[in-house]
């Protein structure tokens, strides 16, 4: 009986003590964390931006776009297709335990994302010489490889100073909410919210 009255009382103090671990917020804070960073470290959507480049040789702006009854004698014009592409979202590694609340009532974690950001970008540095146009008037020759290159860098530049928040922001909020939401769901709690 004695044996018995023991093992209850272990049983009830190891209960009590899991949940006053966890009582001030932070060791569940820290647990669900844990849990993020191991089960993820970034939450992504990818997006393609198509651009057609356009160099121009009779122009202080190389890259414009231009009517070609304009051309003039001796101009060099090539058309340059560009793929963009971008990996951008949240790095989850960024969460630190104060980023994570518990409202013990509803059991919905209040989570504050970092700031969304460029995982990876590129463009694909060869395309296919049937894809790029190149056009001289007069006796100039065509645009060499190293100008098409040129025209590739700076579309990507230019692509690259787009505000990817206003494109695709409700995207990858909506993503980190399903992926954080499953997550939390698994270890019992009711919710995730997104602050």
């Amino acid at each position: 009986m004695l044996k018995k009255y023991i093992s209850s009382l272990l049983i009830l103090i190891f209960a009590l003590s899991c949940n006053s671990s966890g009582s001030d917020g932070k060791g569940d804070s820290a647990t669900i964390l844990s849990a993020i960073q191991q089960k993820a470290d970034i939450v992504s959507t990818e997006l393609t931006i198509r651009k057609i480049a356009i160099y121009d040789s009779g122009r202080h702006e190389k890259i414009s776009i231009s009517d070609p009854s304009t051309w003039k004698y001796g101009d060099r014009k090539c058309i340059v297709p560009v793929t963009v592409s971008i990996r951008y979202g949240y790095d989850l590694r960024d969460l630190t335990v104060e980023s994570i609340r518990i409202d013990d009532t509803t059991r919905i974690v209040h989570l504050v994302l970092p700031q969304p950001k460029i995982i990876d970008s590129g463009y694909a540095t060869e395309t296919e010489d049937g894809n790029v146009v190149s056009i001289s008037t007069g006796l100039r020759s065509a645009v060499g490889h190293e100008t098409v290159e040129a025209i590739r860098k700076q579309a990507y530049d230019e692509v690259m100073k787009e505000d990817f928040e206003e494109i695709v922001g409700r995207e990858i909020r909506n993503n980190a909410r399903t992926m954080l939401g499953s997550l939390v769901s698994s270890l019992g709690y009711a919710g995730v919210e997104i602050e």
